[in-house]
């Protein structure tokens, strides 16, 4: 064997070595963002992902799944992050678009603009998009609950592929405007959570108003959304014993 062969021969050796090594060194934390629970893995060099582990109920309409990818990209020193995020749509797909951001102690902030498809899946105009993670505290790890074939996990329910989660009145999927229906803001995350429990859950969850440059920040709500400004009345209607109300994200 020649020396060219065999510097091949140790070098393949040291790189297979080396693989499983570096993947055992990435990191993972469970992150919440709009209800869905999110994996965050960032390893060395700075590569960062972010995945679905358990959809809200509308973005499992959009197509979500555990296991989706949400988010990659790089954290560079000091926290700043850089990457690419994901829109999920069941009519016209996932389209990838930029944004930038920072991890903030617990929680990461990206922004970015994100293509709003109209007829035919065209770009027809852009919003600005805030998404934020919170991460939730460490506890006993619990083995979630499985879903027999033909449904998927979200929010903790097993929801049938295609047929959507239960609303508290029928109402198309999301995604079909820029409204909001509010029942309830306020301070802390669990307070809103409690409110979406009172809602009965469905196509309402918890939102950060960070993510909407139209709400005021430093909140949770309680919401259902997006939608056309109609469905945002019908769903605001249906919380009016909370004084439920409609607002635009953008």
């Amino acid at each position: 064997m020649n020396r060219a062969a065999s510097a091949f021969i140790a070098a393949s050796v040291f790189w297979v070595w080396l693989l499983p090594a570096s993947a055992s060194a990435c990191t993972t934390g469970q992150y919440l963002h709009n209800g869905s629970v999110m994996d965050v893995q960032t390893c060395p060099g700075g590569s960062i992902t972010i995945s679905y582990v358990q959809p809200r109920a509308g973005m499992v309409k959009a197509g979500a799944r555990g296991g989706s990818l949400l988010f990659d990209g790089f954290e560079g020193p000091g926290g700043a992050i850089t990457g690419q995020s994901r829109l999920f749509s069941a009519r016209c797909g996932v389209v990838p678009y930029a944004v930038s951001g920072s991890r903030q102690g617990n929680t990461i902030i990206l922004n970015g603009t994100a293509p709003i498809r109209g007829k035919g899946c065209r770009v027809v105009r852009h919003r600005q998009d805030n998404l934020v993670f919170t991460q939730l505290a460490a506890g006993p790890q619990v083995a979630p609950p499985q879903c027999p074939p033909g449904f998927v996990l979200s929010g903790g329910q097993c929801i049938r592929v295609g047929a959507g989660a239960p609303a508290p009145i029928p109402q198309p999927a999301p995604g079909a405007g820029d409204w909001y229906a509010i029942a309830g803001s306020m301070r802390t995350q669990a307070q809103a959570q409690a409110r979406v429990n009172q809602l009965g859950g469905g196509a309402w969850y918890i939102m950060n108003t960070a993510q909407c440059p139209n709400f005021r920040n430093g909140y949770w709500i309680a919401t259902a959304g997006p939608f056309s400004k109609g469905q945002a009345q019908s769903y605001s209607a249906s919380a009016k014993r909370y004084g439920a109300y409609i607002k635009t994200c953008n």
